[in-house]
């Protein structure tokens, strides 16, 4: 019971698709992110960041 209310109290706390942070607010995630057991990954596995190489970043801004 409790890991369901821990669950659902973080689920609603987290930042949504699409909702605008602060440079600071950014900031602060990156350093918690650094922070946790396990930063490369979310509690279900899913991975927090991707590695983009500097072709893939010109591509997807229409640089190429």
């Amino acid at each position: 019971l409790e890991a369901r209310l821990v669950k659902m109290v973080c689920k609603r706390a987290a930042i949504k698709a699409g909702q605008l942070l602060s440079d600071i607010e950014m900031q602060e995630l990156v350093r918690q992110l650094e922070e946790c057991h396990s930063p490369r990954t979310c509690p279900h596995g899913r991975p927090t960041m991707i590695q983009l190489s500097a072709g893939e970043l010109e591509k997807a801004f229409g640089r190429i």
